[in-house]
């Protein structure tokens, strides 16, 4: 229990460092970009959200090579004091009243550095925790530390919502979690000194895995992105849920995205975790559209009820999604490939999708166009999870 606490602390900053920037878009949009068009400073904030694509990718390269090199309990050291100053600084940035346009670039510079921290974070405490558990109970225990992940996102949520006009101290709060926890970890993390000799070659013999992880990674990321971040500007603008009530909602879809998710790990040891994940996916693909059409003047009632929807289709898919991507790579460059593809697929398909969802809509002024995105990354990820269903397949019949 020690090591599962001490595992998931920094995964709790990340994602709580993380989501608090999407939470805050609407109060961050005016003062880092004051614009006459409130939708275009929104877009200017989401827009920010895909420039950790240069720094995940690089993160994940220094962090995998490294953890797979020197071990992972090394790597949370460096990763988590990384994090602590990046959330220290962005609490300390000046506005665009105090720098003028300064202030926006400090502001991208400071999701950089974020970004370069969180990419070992994330996938080193993951795989960490499941290399120590059996086979049968790794679905489960991903689901718990993807719970972990909610907590943190949860926790910004809700801080959001009740002190988001004092951003700073949001940041702030963050850095001191993140000292406590490198305190915690020193004590308890534990690893095997050996260690195998790698070569840039070892890695990239591994690009198919990287791309199924990227692939699959970018649905579930790009799902997270539409439901907690954007959902809370998007409701106000095309239904009858004001900015206040979408987020106090998105707190508590967030608990019951936490509680649902270890639900759904237990269920993988009865169900195969690649027929979880298919059968998502699918539902994804299917309800996305109409969901979004349906939002237009929808009531606060079906608007609630849609998004549920679409919180428990994304809970269902992500609940087992890191004891499935540990199995398409060699343990050898575990960190390395997982946290490459994981970057990327966040980064380049998940990220942007809120700002492209956004700016569909208002091009179009049609609801169901803000669906385009997520629909073409759930149509991307189907192609490695149908292989990975046939190869599971496979290798039960040998046995």
């Amino acid at each position: 229990m020690k090591k599962y606490f001490a595992g998931i602390t920094g995964n709790v900053l990340e994602h709580y460092s993380n989501a608090l920037y999407g939470f805050l878009a609407p109060f961050l949009a005016p003062i880092f970009f004051p614009s006459a068009d409130p939708i275009y400073a929104l877009i200017c904030v989401y827009a920010l959200l895909p420039l950790s694509l240069i720094s995940k990718p690089l993160g994940a390269l220094v962090f995998g090579w490294l953890g797979d090199r020197l071990g992972k309990r090394r790597v949370f050291s460096i990763t988590l004091m990384g994090m602590a100053a990046a959330t220290f600084a962005m609490g300390s940035l000046p506005t665009y009243a105090q720098a003028g346009w300064l202030a926006p670039a400090l502001l991208a510079l400071g999701r950089l550095f974020q970004g370069f921290f969180a990419a070992g974070e994330t996938t080193g405490g993951a795989l960490y925790l499941l290399e120590q558990t059996e086979q049968k109970k790794r679905g489960w225990m991903s689901s718990l530390y993807d719970a972990s992940s909610v907590f943190g996102i949860m926790l910004a949520s809700a801080a959001a919502t009740v002190w988001g006009e004092h951003w700073r101290m949001l940041y702030f709060a963050g850095t001191f979690s993140a000292l406590a926890g490198i305190a915690v970890r020193k004590n308890v993390l534990t690893e095997s000194a050996q260690r195998e000799t790698l070569r840039f070659s070892d890695l990239t013999d591994e690009w198919r895995a990287i791309v199924r992880i990227a692939l699959v990674m970018g649905y579930s990321y790009g799902n997270y992105y539409l439901i907690a971040n954007l959902f809370n500007t998007f409701l106000p603008l095309v239904s009858n849920i004001g900015l206040q009530e979408a987020m106090t909602l998105n707190t508590v879809l967030l608990l019951l995205d936490m509680l649902l998710l270890p639900f759904f790990g237990h269920l993988s040891k009865r169900i195969e975790k690649e027929r979880l994940m298919l059968s998502a996916l699918i539902a994804g693909l299917v309800l996305s559209l109409p969901f979004f059409i349906l939002l237009d003047g929808a009531s606060a009632a079906l608007a609630s009820g849609i998004r549920i929807s679409l919180m428990v289709i994304g809970v269902c898919f992500s609940a087992t999604y890191h004891a499935w991507a540990m199995e398409q790579c060699s343990p050898k460059v575990r960190f390395s490939v997982c946290a490459l593809g994981m970057s990327l697929g966040s980064r380049l398909i998940g990220a942007p999708m809120p700002a492209l969802s956004l700016w569909l809509y208002h091009r179009t002024n049609w609801t169901g166009s803000a669906a385009i995105p997520v629909l073409i990354a759930a149509l991307l990820a189907l192609v490695p999870l149908l292989k990975s269903r046939a190869a599971a397949a496979a290798r039960r019949s040998a046995s």
